[in-house]
């Protein structure tokens, strides 16, 4: 990868995600300052969510067309525009559609992270797909926590709805980066369809059991933890009486620990197996909200918060590593990526749902305990079903050992 190649996909990436560092800790809070319901903000949600749907054709169509730059430039202009906009609109409806360009699972942050995993994973080989994630999910916390933190500082002295200003600065530099790409365009003539690659993986999916299960152990995944990011601020707020700017350092615990563990947890996959490292995300994701239903703290809550920043790292390299392994076709990166955030989508889109519709009967607390039971069973399906995919060396027989030791003696 040429240089302008990495400035370009790297800072998409960066500061496309730079922007969790509102969502993730401040916009359910704007949205309750807007006038939404704690359901409405859980319904608006859930439907930002379905939005990144629209990834898996988006991706597929990438494969074909041999090109992801034109998707990656309008994606990013869109949050640029969203979020110019979110701070001006004040009406339900308007603030709905702008919510589902700009939250953290919509269709435009959706699009960039899988997009931009099929860059860097189409030009790595097969034995480096976990490292080269890993390299590039690193950058994700480094743009969260540095809007998170100083945006806790601009919500307590200026209000929430101030840090939009300069988020929106972000992503519009997401959107320039996205222009720096230079990517070979493949011809058009002869190339499936969108609908006839689909095609293609509903029969995969049909006949490869272990992705089908796969799928839905992410699925549960997120339908466990996305509820978790929605609410985790308003719990705070509202049953711990935690200040603005704990709620900032909550999510920037968990992005360091994202930071920590999201390269050495990529290299260490291509060493060991991607299996044991996915095993220990999705224990770690139920652990962390165990902790988080039992917690009597803000401070008990922002130190479990390095476990969500570990289950959240791993995922966002081993799940895409263990799919590319599994379709073991270097022309399906783009589909390989979609597949998973097609299954962060639908966990994304059913775990606040089901949220909205018990959050009153549970409370803050119970409902992170149900939460918690989800990620167990989910974690169960992955120690059952899920096998390894990285590939194993080929034993070398006794006797040819003994030659070989023979000849270099």
């Amino acid at each position: 990868m040429n240089r302008q190649n990495r400035w370009g996909i790297y800072g998409c990436y960066l500061f496309g995600a730079a922007g969790i560092g509102f969502t993730l800790p401040f916009l359910a809070l704007y949205l309750g300052q807007e006038g939404l319901s704690d359901q409405a903000i859980g319904w608006i949600s859930t439907c930002a969510a379905l939005s990144g749907l629209a990834q898996f054709p988006l991706g597929l169509w990438s494969d074909r067309l041999g090109t992801r730059k034109p998707f990656l430039v309008v994606a990013a202009a869109l949050l640029a525009i969203s979020a110019v906009l979110l701070e001006r609109v004040h009406n339900v409806i308007g603030i709905a559609i702008l919510v589902v360009l700009f939250a953290e699972n919509g269709i435009c942050r959706a699009v960039i992270e899988s997009l931009t995993g099929a860059e860097v994973t189409a030009r790595s080989s097969r034995d480096e797909i976990g490292t080269a994630l890993g390299r590039l999910r690193m950058w994700k916390p480094v743009g969260i926590i540095a809007v998170a933190l100083i945006g806790g500082g601009i919500a307590v002295h200026w209000g929430v709805g101030r840090m939009l200003t300069p988020v929106a600065v972000l992503q519009g530099l997401g959107f320039a980066a996205a222009c720096l790409i230079r990517e070979s365009r493949s011809g058009m003539a002869d190339t499936p369809s969108p609908t006839t690659e689909a095609h293609s993986t509903i029969r995969t999916l049909s006949t490869d059991g272990p992705l089908c299960w796969f799928i839905l152990a992410m699925v549960l995944f997120h339908a466990a933890n996305a509820p978790g990011g929605l609410y985790l601020g308003l719990h705070l707020k509202r049953g711990l009486q935690a200040t603005d700017a704990w709620i900032a350092w909550a999510f920037v615990v968990s992005m360091i620990g994202w930071m920590l563990i999201v390269w050495p947890g990529g290299r260490l996959a291509d060493r060991v197996g991607r299996r044991p490292m996915l095993i220990a995300a999705w224990g770690l994701m139920s652990v962390r909200l165990l902790f988080v239903a039992v917690a009597t703290t803000p401070t008990q809550i922002i130190v479990n918060q390095i476990l969500d920043g570990a289950a959240n790292g791993l995922f966002a390299v081993l799940a895409a590593t263990w799919v590319t392994d599994r379709l073991a076709d270097p022309g399906r990166t783009g589909e390989a990526q979609v597949i998973v955030g097609t299954s962060l989508v639908l966990g994304s889109a059913i775990g606040p749902a089901v949220s909205a519709l018990l959050i009153e009967q549970l409370g803050y607390r119970g409902m992170f305990a149900a939460l918690a039971g989800l990620g167990a069973v989910a974690t169960a399906v992955v120690v059952l079903f899920v096998p390894e995919t990285l590939p194993q060396p080929r034993e070398i027989p006794l006797a040819v050992q003994q030659e070989m030791c023979e000849q270099n003696a």
